[in-house]
């Protein structure tokens, strides 16, 4: 700023103005070094994460579940099978879901695929990169593993020494070499290690590896897999995973599918099998019986010479077996219908589906089983990858227990009818056996025995058809339960990391936390840095800028020679002259918020300014805590103070002046000896006396008083002040501490107050520059 643009500086007036941008980005480029700090710190961590951080790819893969009439008709083409009892269910898409990420799954998948073990090869600074496949240059094989692994070691290094020699070293340092093929065990079980014998060249001869905890890694990769309905009215399921080897994630994925199919036809046949099996058993025990009647026949006829029957035994033979063989046939359903009540009312395993059903007629208790079986499949397949307090669980147990009633209530309702029925027939039995007392007594036990022969012979025929229904039910749930549409495929980039986004990122916070750092310190314990910011908070008049000077208790300027802080203060008093036009200003009072802001300076040099003008000044010291204008003089008081003056009355005003050594026109009053309680000496009705006196002889009446925002006291003195001179310091004084002068202008505690700006760099009064326009000299007054 150059004398003339100081010299036609307009007087500050109540006003607000918005602070430039430039000022803010000369504000913060100040402090570039934090900056540059954050970006290479924010930068250089983002490098690190993306040089440690192996690249991922997402492998995907879709599958189609196959839903109860859509399998049904994918099993055969045969219109035969459309006619056998099946043992399918509905598929519900999210139990389907919950299966394909369960944990046991999962698991079955890993041990499938027998990773056990990862390999890794060093791959720079404590960088290690996983191996796998064709890439590992040797083989563990496992004779037999632990059932509950624990304490595991981490990565344990493996050096091929040989073709027949290898060393292990664990991270612990212990060493240890071995034979390929050697048998060795720890605490993952025993195993032995082989070296490939197609191993290429190139594979790396010093490798490490880990033991797999394979709970935790199902654990990992049941919340990496993802599966999810493609949409809400298919039953395509979309698989994803990330892996670090594609061609690991699409092994793993495959397997996922496959091990799924697997356990599912295993749950369906399940109901299919063991009606087999019941089937079997009472095959068997028939088989047995007709072997003995069969032999009591051919005796009976040996030892009686039976060769022929007449025409009467004849008739009855096949009336009597007609209603034998109904009467049979209404054992075998009540023997199967007591067989079902046991079933469902087992208590010891309420879990255990129904057998027999194949051999039921009625066709609604049938289809109550079947319902029933499906019903339990369902739940033991939804508990292979939940616990039973799932909802869906809960779900179908309150299903069962409703059915089990319906069935139970349905097996009673047709004993009875059979029970009837075969009462009925029985009395009709009793008929053809009166009229049987006419056929020889021979004929009739023969008849007997051949009856039961008959009898027998038909309910293993029975069987027999219904074994080979269940067997032709068993081949064709060999149908997968779910078919691949897309198999897994890697993406051709890596989804993780993101290495530009990640980099950008980090750019963006090595300047956004910076920025943010200044922005909150300057928010919370910020000062003062810019004229504008002080006119946007207060309204007070500011009377202008004092330049910043790198040396301390320097005083610029003298007659023959001008400084710019001389001007810049010339300018000052002269704007404080035409703001206190048409009032008095003969009293000025000059003070701060805090400590350190110069406004003993300011009085210094004002008095200074005011002395080269010809008029008579007295500075009074009223600091009475902390005085300092004679300690910034470089002076020592030599004369009794203002504390000696208001409490003794031997002291006259004359008494306690000092008369400056170089301007006669300037006089210093100092602050004496500090009282215990300056407010109650500045209550001393001499304090008036002392103002009333030096207004008679001196122009202008400096006063510098304590800061304002720490004591009271120049509140004392505020009788006598004319104007109110409150300096702030650039990057000193707070933005609250300007409460003060705006508490004290609306509520008129000081006459004329003014503002004065200290300590201003070229950054503070943007649009001007402090050149060294002026030669700096020290000066005194």
């Amino acid at each position: 700023m150059e004398i003339r643009d100081l010299l036609t500086q307009d007087i500050d007036v109540k006003k607000s103005s918005a602070v430039p941008l430039a000022f803010y980005f000369k504000k913060y480029l100040r402090l570039w070094y934090l900056f540059l700090i954050g970006i290479f710190s924010f930068v250089g961590a983002a490098f690190t994460y993306i040089y440690y951080t192996p690249e991922q790819y997402e492998i995907t893969a879709t599958l189609l579940i196959n839903s109860g009439e859509e399998a049904k008709r994918g099993f055969s083409t045969n219109a035969v099978l459309d006619d056998l009892d099946g043992y399918q269910t509905s598929n519900i898409i999210e139990n389907e879901i919950e299966v394909l990420t369960s944990v046991s799954l999962i698991r079955k998948v890993l041990e499938n695929l027998n990773l056990y073990n990862s390999f890794f090869v060093a791959d720079g600074f404590r960088r290690y990169r996983e191996l796998f496949g064709e890439a590992v240059p040797v083989t563990i094989s496992y004779t037999k593993l632990s059932d509950r692994p624990k304490n595991f070691p981490g990565m344990v290094r493996l050096e091929i020494l040989d073709e027949n020699s290898f060393i292990l070293e664990t991270e612990q340092g212990k060493r240890s070499q071995h034979q390929f093929g050697e048998n060795l065990s720890n605490f993952y079980g025993e195993f032995s290690i082989q070296l490939k014998e197609e191993r290429v060249e190139s594979l790396p001869t010093t490798l490490f590896f880990t033991f797999n905890d394979m709970l935790e890694m199902a654990f990992s990769y049941s919340e990496d897999i993802q599966a999810e309905p493609t949409n809400k009215l298919s039953t395509v399921i979309s698989l994803s995973l990330p892996a670090s080897i594609p061609e690991k994630g699409e092994l793993i994925l495959a397997k996922l599918a496959e091990t799924y199919n697997s356990e599912a036809l295993k749950n369906v046949n399940s109901t299919a099998a063991n009606t087999l099996s019941f089937v079997d058993e009472q095959m068997a025990k028939l088989t047995a019986e007709l072997a003995e009647i069969e032999q009591a026949v051919e005796a009976y006829k040996n030892e009686n010479s039976i060769s022929d029957l007449s025409a009467e035994s004849q008739l009855y033979l096949e009336n009597s077996s007609t209603a034998k063989q109904k009467l049979a046939e209404y054992d075998i359903h009540i023997e199967v219908l007591n067989n079902l009540e046991e079933n469902l009312t087992d208590q010891n395993n309420p879990s255990k589906m129904v057998q027999g059903s194949l051999l039921i007629d009625d066709v609604t208790l049938s289809d109550l089983v079947k319902k029933y079986n499906e019903l339990q499949r369902d739940r033991q397949r939804l508990l292979n990858g939940t616990t039973a307090d799932n909802p869906l669980v809960k779900n179908l147990d309150e299903q069962l227990y409703s059915l089990k009633s319906d069935l139970l209530e349905n097996i009673q309702s047709n004993k009875r009818s059979i029970q009837i029925a075969k009462k009925s027939l029985e009395e009709n039995s009793m008929k053809i056996e009166d009229r049987a007392n006419r056929v020889p007594q021979i004929e009739r036990e023969l008849l007997a025995i051949t009856r039961q022969q008959a009898t027998k012979q038909e309910n293993y025929q029975y069987l027999m058809r219904k074994r080979e229904e269940s067997v032709l039910s068993l081949a064709a749930t060999s149908v997968s339960n779910a078919r691949i549409i897309d198999p897994p495929m890697a993406g051709l980039y890596p989804i993780h990391p993101v290495k530009k986004l990640i980099v950008a990122f980090a750019l963006l916070l090595g300047i956004g936390v910076p920025f943010g750092l200044i922005y909150l310190n300057s928010y919370f314990f910020g000062k003062i840095g810019q004229k504008n910011e002080v006119e946007a908070i207060s309204q007070v008049p500011i009377m202008g800028e004092i330049s910043h000077e790198k040396k301390k208790n320097l005083y610029v300027g003298n007659f023959n020679r001008r400084s710019l802080i001389g001007e810049q203060v010339n300018l000052i008093w002269t704007n404080m002259k035409f703001a206190s036009m048409r009032k008095s200003n003969q009293v000025i009072l000059t003070t701060s918020s805090i400590g350190g802001e110069g406004k003993t300076f300011f009085s210094i040099n004002l008095a200074r300014s005011i002395g080269l003008s010809g008029k008579k000044i007295v500075v009074l010291e009223f600091d009475l805590r902390k005085p300092s204008v004679f300690n910034q003089l470089g002076l020592k008081p030599t004369k009794p103070g203002l504390s000696e003056y208001l409490s003794d009355e031997r002291f006259s005003a004359r008494d306690i002046l000092t008369l400056s050594e170089d301007n006669p026109n300037i006089f210093l009053v100092s602050a004496g000896k500090l009282p215990e309680n300056p407010v109650q000496l500045l209550n001393s009705p001499r304090l008036e006396e002392l103002f009333l006196e030096l207004r008679s002889t001196f122009d202008h009446i400096l006063i510098d008083s304590a800061p304002i925002g720490l004591v009271a006291d120049a509140f004392a003195l505020s009788p006598y002040a004319d104007m109110l001179a409150y300096v702030v310091r650039y990057y000193y004084t707070k933005p609250n501490h300007l409460t003060l002068i705006n508490d004290i202008a609306e509520k008129g505690k000081f006459r004329n107050p003014v503002l004065v700006l200290n300590d201003a760099k070229s950054e503070h009064s943007y649009g001007y520059g402090y050149g060294d326009y002026y030669t700096k000299k020290t000066a005194t007054i």
